[in-house]
């Protein structure tokens, strides 16, 4: 059964923030159409090209998969903040 936006927020903070504290998770919401995604707005607070925004597509898989696949993308999202 896929996870409710409450539980995804959650988690998504929970992970957000075992990578780095600068690191918040804006908003959660089901992408248009239903299914089994959602987006994440993050931010990276202290930015010095305020505001950094990242938007992240991620399945609403199983818990597993979605902290996975979370922590890949905000990975992914910080590492490309810091080269640009």
């Amino acid at each position: 059964m896929a996870l409710d936006l409450e539980q995804l927020s959650s988690i998504s903070r929970e992970v957000a923030t075992s990578i780095d504290d600068r690191l918040s998770v804006v908003s959660v919401a089901g992408t248009e159409g239903g299914g089994n995604r959602v987006e994440l707005l993050v931010t990276v607070e202290g930015c010095h090209r305020e505001p950094c925004r990242h938007i992240l597509n991620v399945s609403r898989a199983e818990v597993h998969q979605f902290e996975k696949e979370v922590r890949s993308q905000l990975q992914a999202a910080l590492m490309d903040h810091r080269a640009g």
